[in-house]
């Protein structure tokens, strides 16, 4: 090996473990919180004194509507409503809401036939199902999220405990597979390097990420912010009013929690869209961002191969002098370095320590979807998302 070749791999691997090194205290803050994380058991006297309006958007869920709805219909929290908002399907999404709310008077149902310019159907939905809302709390989730049956009465009791002005519950899975459990924690790792949760909590953090499974926030903080019409072209609007409502002093929370669900996803293709769609929200489509972002993974490929590299030569019987064999040591040092806070993070998303020896394959992932990014920055092409493109805050239907 040429000793630029050595001394420049040699430097690449060093700079790989010190950053890593420098992350870990970070990552195991924010698990620290996550893991004190516990909404607070439930006591009724104190929070039915709030109503609740369950805004549910669905645009061509016709196979989650009724699992959703009947999840929140079955809450053991009884002061709320449900305003179920068709955005437009093309399925039996309609048909369905119509028959959930002859079963039950607290459902109202409103059918949207055509978004207005410049709106997102989603956002759009929302705003539209908080017109005929009358709670003093309203909260916002996905119509494929199912709720356990305390989880809207405990976040309440939270929510009035901590006096927040808007809650927050990144979900758990309906079914915890492969993707769930081996890839997706790659993604979901590098974005809490971003944004940790404990500094997003942190009222001091400019720091502010939301789930659009679970926002619950108070009808008169979102009138306050000037609501869904201040974020009507938004593509990521929960992120977006997270960072509203921190911005002009609003006291947030965000935390992960088992007790609301989303449905796994079908391919890997699915779950590469999804976190398409988030990173280019919380990244801002920032070019800077972006540059960072596609750092936190391609670099990270290069001690496998390197290992790879020098194991087969090592097969082969050839000659590997003192520098190859530094650099092999080296790279498996570093490979130790990213498996061993990743296991960690698996631990707490359910996963396993195997699920370690997947990291190449999540890294890979995480690469081609920062390098899909930056392309589509770089070219100005937009995101397709539900039948429209994106393009910053410009869409146009497709």
């Amino acid at each position: 090996m040429q000793t630029w070749l050595f001394v420049s791999t040699f430097i690449i691997l060093v700079a790989m473990v010190l950053e890593i090194s420098r992350l870990i205290p970070q990552l195991l803050r924010g698990l620290k919180f996550e893991s004190q994380f516990v909404l607070p058991d439930i006591d009724l006297s104190v929070v039915e004194t709030c109503s609740v309006s369950v805004i549910v958007p669905a645009k061509d869920e016709a196979p989650n509507i009724i699992k959703a709805v009947e999840s929140i219909l079955a809450s053991s929290y009884k002061n709320l409503e449900v305003i179920l908002v068709n955005d437009r399907s093309t399925d039996d999404t309609w048909e369905l809401m119509r028959r959930l709310s002859e079963k039950d008077n607290r459902i109202k149902i409103v059918d949207v036939k055509n978004v207005p310019d410049n709106w997102t159907g989603k956002t759009h939905a929302m705003f539209v199902g908080t017109g005929v809302a009358s709670g003093d709390i309203f909260l916002f989730t996905d119509a494929d999220a199912v709720f356990s049956e305390d989880l809207i009465a405990r976040a309440v009791k939270y929510f009035s405990l901590e006096k927040l002005d808007l809650l927050s519950l990144i979900p758990g899975f309906q079914e915890w597979g492969f993707l769930e459990k081996g890839i997706y924690p790659h993604m979901a790792l590098v974005i809490s390097y971003f944004f940790p949760l404990n500094s997003i909590n942190d009222p001091n953090s400019e720091a502010a990420v939301a789930s659009g499974c679970f926002i619950m926030i108070s009808a008169k903080t979102y009138r306050e912010l000037g609501t869904w019409s201040k974020l009507k072209s938004q593509l990521t609007e929960d992120i977006a009013i997270a960072r509203m409502a921190k911005s002009v002093g609003k006291k947030i929370c965000v935390g992960r929690s088992d007790m609301v669900r989303t449905k796994a996803f079908s391919n890997v293709f699915d779950l590469a869209r999804f976190w398409r769609r988030t990173f280019y929200g919380a990244l801002d489509n920032n070019l800077i961002k972006i540059m960072r972002l596609w750092l936190n993974y391609t670099p990270l490929l290069i001690p496998f191969g390197l290992t790879i590299y020098l194991v087969f030569r090592m097969l082969m019987d050839e000659d590997c002098g003192s520098r190859e064999l530094i650099i092999f040591f080296m790279s498996v040092a570093t490979i130790a370095a990213i498996e061993i806070p990743l296991g960690i993070f698996l631990r707490n998303y359910h996963g396993k320590w195997a699920y370690t020896f997947l990291a190449p394959v999540g890294i890979l992932t995480g690469s081609w979807i920062a390098t899909w990014l930056f392309f589509t920055k770089v070219f100005n092409v937009g995101i397709e998302w539900r039948g429209s493109i994106y393009k910053q805050d410009i869409w146009r239907k497709t």
